[in-house]
Parts: C-alpha cells; structure tokens; sequence
C-alpha cells in the first residue's frame, strides 16, 4: 500500500508492502503469550533513517568533567550536554544504581514525555571503547591498542582518525571500512587484506598500491582500475620491473603539489573512466541494496555483512530478521533500533549490549524484559526504572502499549529532538544535512558549543607548510596548523608523524573532520535509483543516481569486462 510521510516537511509517497507487514508482525512483542503487534511505519524509510542517525555521535569528543567525582575526562557529549556524564569506569561499575531513578508510569501523560524526564536524570556513559589499550579517543570501538579519534574500531592496532576499521588492523590513518588486517594504509576506504595501500577504493588482497579502484590480488601498481591479478601497472598499462620503478622514481618523492595533482586525477578517472558496477555485492543472494555480503534475502539495505531475512538496515554485522536498525551486529529480531550488539528481541532501542526482550531503552547493558528504561545494567522485569515481580510486568505492559497506541507512539522510534547530541554532532548531518535554523524549527537539538583550540607554541596556515615530509621538523609536533577549508586549527601527533616519515606522505592541510568529510563526497547514497546499463542498455536498480557520471554497468556486463 501506498502512504504519505507524516513528517509534514517530507510528505513523499512511500510503499508499506506486504513483505514489509509480514515483517513488522514477525519481530513484534509476544507477552504473557500474546502478540502485541507493531503498527506500520508512519514515516518513510529516509526519515526513519535520519531519526536513527541523529542519536548517533561517533567521532565528536571533548574534555569536560565526570558528574560522579569531577575527573576530567574525554566524552562524547561536550560540557553543554543537558545530561549528566559519568567515565567509563563509574558508569560500568556499582557505585551507582539507575533503579533509584524509578518511577511508576502514568496513563494520564504520553509515554515520551515521561521517559524523556527519566533520560534527563540517568547518567549517560562518556565513551564507549572497552577492553582497549591507549585507546581513549576512540567511540563504539573494543579491544584496540594505540588509537587515536577514531570510531568502530575492533581488535585493532596503531589506528588513527579512521572509522569502521576491524578485524586485526594495524598503522593505518584517514581510512573508513578496512577489514582483514589491513596495514599500513593512509585515505584508502573499502579494503580487505590490504598492504601499504594509500589512496584506494574497493581494493583485496592488494600491496603497494596507489591510486587504486577496484582493483584485487594486484601489486605495485599506481593510478590504475578495474584490474585483476596485476603487477607493476601505471594507469592499466603493464610495464616491466625495471621501468616501473624507473617511472615511481620520477613521482616519489611525493610533494604536496603533486599528491594534489594525483588525487584529483584519480577522481576524475573514477568518474570517466573506471567501470563501477550498479551494486556492489559479494556472495549474497536475493538481496537489494548497495555494498552488502555473505547475505541473504535483504532488502533496501546498505554497507552490511552477513545478514539474513532483512529490510532498511545499515552498517550491520551478523543480524537475522530485522528491520530498519543502525550500526548493530550478532542480534536478531529488532525493529528501530540503533547501537546493539548480542541482542535478542528489541523494539526502539538505542545503545543495548547483551538484551533480549527489552523496548524502549536507552543504555541499558546485559539485562532482559525491560519496558521504557535508561542505564540499566544486569535487570530484569522493569518499568521506567522501577523494578516490578515478572507478574507484575507482565500484566502492566500490554496495559501500556494500548495507552501507546492511543497516543500514536507505539511502534515508533523516539523522537529527534530527544536525542542526545546536537543535530550538528550527530551522523544525522552527515547524510540529512540542515542548517542551524532548519533544525531549530524542528525542536531539534543544535550544539554551538566550540572546544578550546589546541595549545601550541606556533601557528600557522596550511598553504606555508613544507612541501616534502623531508623538510619537516621536529618541532611540527608544536604548531597548529590552520586547515586550508576550514581555517579550524589542528595539530599533529608524533605517530602521525612517523607515519608520515615512514610512507613518504607530506603532511596534510586540512583538518581531520575535513579529511573524513572529503572521503564522505566520495560515497555512493544509501539509495537505490533506477538507470540503464551503459553496456548492454538494460534497465538496472544501482546506487548511482542517473545524474552521475560515472560508467554504470550492469553485472554481467560488468563481470565480462572486468574478468
């Protein structure tokens, strides 16, 4: 069936289909034996979407103060945050108890009303990277060593301002997606088992490599595309050992000059010359959507893996039989949910480690057969924070559900403007942009909060700096250098610097929020549009809208070129 958005600024058409229904009555809540079944989205996927993303800050972090012993400590939220803020170590540990935030629920007011005051009072944790070494500028990250300001970063080594970066990972800088043990790699984003690879797209198994797209088993190779099982290829043309190295000679060392003058070339050959299939799949079967593998029977879903029986889900890992859920991994049966891992059964949560049976939760950690609660850890059968016998949660549930339906808020997500972050802060902005006014209008969170400027004996702008990371001084470590774009002062730290030493790079002008943001232009939309093969002109669903220049081919086109 056809619906309009509510969001009266949208108010596009969308389809609720029969799969879609047949879903939502799948992962909706049994109790007491009776199913509490989830009413249609009222809203269309891109909104659904952006109301996930605003409750996600990932790579914003600030010095402000713990509320429990007055530390100074880095958290997600900045000093201005409406919520109190505990470190790491208190808010995981028992010297402090959420149920004495407790409080009986009211049929007289809206659900959201009363758990946005319980949201408010429950202290929130600072930063969520356990297990990990030297690592305290990492968020959503676990069992790391030695990373600095970056996010969902796993079992990883020596990582600094990437995102998405797992799976034994090691000294690698300005990347987003790196998988396998990738190493030593510098603005590369998608690669698996990838060694000194800078400056690369959808690369596996590569080494040496620069300026690479869509390339595979393939080394030594700089400027090159759509190439299999290759070595020593300058722009896709093959050449011996000896001149390969002959021609590096004449670029390396790179200079700031010419590492520009590459970068936009490589663009520019991404665009007009490369082949880009319509989708990018690998071992999945029965799937729509963009960057998906090892899945099965996904629909509309985007940058996952291994996945089964799934609509409208993003960044996942290991989920089965859910739907429109954010960054979450090994869980099944969720709807509207974003930040889960090891999960079981959930309806609107945010930030649940190792639940099941829980909806409407935010922070709560290792619990089950929770309704409408906040940083609960270990519970069991409770209410708004307020802990009842499992009877007693039983009969009152379902008695709360029907007042949610008669307010219109079952089913439903919690609202933008109860986010925790500023709409600026959130990866919302990312995908969603609005202005300061826009969200305002909105209700919706706005943080103008600026952290201090680094502390640095020297500043200076991007445009003076050395043209070669051999005229580099020691001293670099003292000065604030003023990005090119943005003029937002930035500093480097001394295993950046020996990064850099090491790979020959210069230096970078820009800021590391710009960097990620330059790597963002180069992302394909979470969005599917359809367009004709240019090969063989048949009509092909693709993450390319029609407008792009790129080459679009459709698979089989694609795979007969390419191999």
């Amino acid at each position: 069936m056809q619906v309009i958005c509510k969001n009266h600024r949208c108010k596009q058409s969308f389809e609720i289909t029969d799969g879609d229904l047949a879903a939502l009555e799948m992962v909706s809540p049994i109790i007491a034996e009776k199913k509490y079944s989830i009413s249609p989205p009222t809203l269309c996927p891109d909104c659904r979407q952006q109301r996930r993303l605003a409750w996600r800050n990932e790579r914003f972090m600030y010095r402000r103060t713990c509320d429990f012993n007055r530390k100074e400590i880095i958290s997600m939220y900045p000093p201005d945050s409406p919520f109190k803020v505990y470190e790491q170590e208190i808010w995981w540990s028992d010297k402090w108890n959420a149920l004495d935030y407790g409080r009986e629920f009211d049929f007289n007011r809206p659900f959201f009303d009363q758990f946005r005051e319980l949201q408010l009072e429950v202290p929130r944790v600072a930063l969520v990277n356990k297990q990990s070494e030297n690592a305290h500028y990492t968020n959503h990250s676990g069992k790391n060593k030695n990373c600095y300001l970056s996010a969902v970063t796993f079992e990883s080594e020596d990582i600094y301002y990437s995102d998405w970066v797992i799976d034994h990972c090691r000294d690698c800088v300005d990347c987003s997606y790196l998988n396998e043990g990738c190493e030593l790699c510098y603005e590369t984003y998608y690669a698996w088992g990838s060694y000194q690879a800078f400056f690369c797209d959808f690369i596996k198994r590569c080494q040496n490599v620069w300026f690479c797209y869509d390339c595979m088993n393939c080394k030594d190779c700089f400027l090159c595309w759509n190439l299999r099982n290759k070595q020593h290829c300058i722009e896709n043309k093959q050449y011996s050992p000896e001149d390969y190295q002959r021609k590096i000679r004449e670029i390396f060392p790179l200079s700031s000059a010419v590492l520009k003058k590459y970068r936009e070339k490589y663009i520019q050959t991404k665009e007009r010359i490369a082949l880009h299939p319509a989708i990018y799949q690998l071992q999945s079967e029965g799937c729509s959507g963009d960057l998906l593998f090892f899945s099965k029977n996904c629909t509309e879903c985007f940058d996952s893996i291994k996945m089964e029986d799934c609509r409208h889900c993003v960044d996942a890992i290991d989920i089965k039989d859910s739907l429109d859920v954010y960054h979450v991994g090994w869980a099944e049966m969720m709807y509207e949910c974003h930040a889960i891992t090891n999960a079981y059964n959930l309806l609107a949560c945010h930030f649940t480690y190792d639940n099941k049976n829980a909806a409407y939760c935010d922070c709560t950690q290792n619990s089950h057969d929770l309704f409408g609660c906040a940083g609960i850890n270990h519970g069991a059968f409770c209410i708004l924070n307020k802990q009842y016998t499992q009877e007693e949660y039983k009969h009152l549930v379902p008695k709360i559900i029907e007042h949610m339906r008669k307010t219109r808020e079952w089913g439903e997500f919690f609202p933008l403007s109860f986010s925790p972050f500023g709409y600026n802060q959130s990866r919302a902005q990312e995908y969603y942009p609005l202005t300061k006014e826009e969200a305002l209008a909105r209700t919706i969170r706005w943080s103008d909060y600026e952290p201090p400027a680094p502390k640095a004996a020297r500043s200076i702008a991007a445009v003076r700096l050395p043209e070669t990371i051999a005229d580099v001084p020691d001293d670099v470590l003292n000065w604030a250098i003023k990005c090119e774009v943005s003029d937002k002062p930035f500093i480097i730290i001394k295993q950046e610097l020996d990064f850099y030493r090491r790979t020959g790079l210069p230096l970078p002008k820009r800021h590391p929020n710009q960097r990620y943001l330059d790597r963002m232009e180069q992302r394909r939309p979470r969005k599917l549009w359809k367009r004709t093969c240019q090969k063989c002109q048949k009509e092909i669903e693709t993450a390319y809208q029609p407008s792009r220049p790129e080459i679009v081919y459709c698979e089989q086109c694609y795979l007969t070129e390419v191999y």
